[in-house]
């Protein structure tokens, strides 16, 4: 009986401890994965979403995901593993200097020693990203406020292109 009464106590026992050994698996796999981010971060961030817009949100990221995964794919796959390393290298180094981000554009740019032919296709894949950045402010604006439609990033150089213009109206 003493017998039987220890053997289902260290049963028990060892049941806990693989259930509190496998959570801890679980979490540390979920902190060392690395999740590329939602097509909206960037746009979002300094938002304050309701419940309702972040549903959205969330829904206006599962569209636009893939197309960016698919850029990202296609400018990595045209870079040398040199390249990767100094971008990645440069990028980091002007983060922590504080640059911004032109100025890390540029140090990436100067630090990758693109060829022309990859500068031309470089071209291409910001002009998509550029594109696809458009769609997914003109998917936001669809839902958020008149306020926070203000707070969101200008999207493809705007500026200049605008400034250009009314000069030649002024003029």
């Amino acid at each position: 009986m003493q017998f039987l009464k220890r053997s289902l106590c260290l049963m028990l026992a060892l049941a806990v401890a693989v259930s509190v050994s496998a959570d801890e698996t679980k979490g540390k796999k979920k902190k060392n994965e690395k999740k590329a981010p939602s097509a909206t971060a960037r746009f979002v961030e300094k938002l304050e979403l309701t419940d309702a817009q972040k549903e959205q949100a969330a829904a206006v990221d599962k569209e636009f995901a893939p197309k960016l995964a698919e850029i990202n794919k296609t400018r990595l796959a045209m870079l040398t593993d040199e390249q990767k390393t100094a971008e990645k290298d440069t990028l980091k180094a002007a983060k922590d200097a504080g640059k911004t981000p032109a100025e890390s554009r540029k140090a990436v740019d100067e630090a990758r020693k693109l060829t022309d032919d990859q500068k031309a296709k470089m071209k291409e894949i910001q002009k998509q990203q550029t594109e696809v950045n458009g769609k997914i402010v003109e998917s936001l604006k669809k839902f958020l406020t008149a306020e926070q439609i203000e707070k969101l990033p200008k999207v493809g150089g705007g500026k200049k292109g605008g400034e250009k213009k009314k000069k030649k109206v002024a003029a």
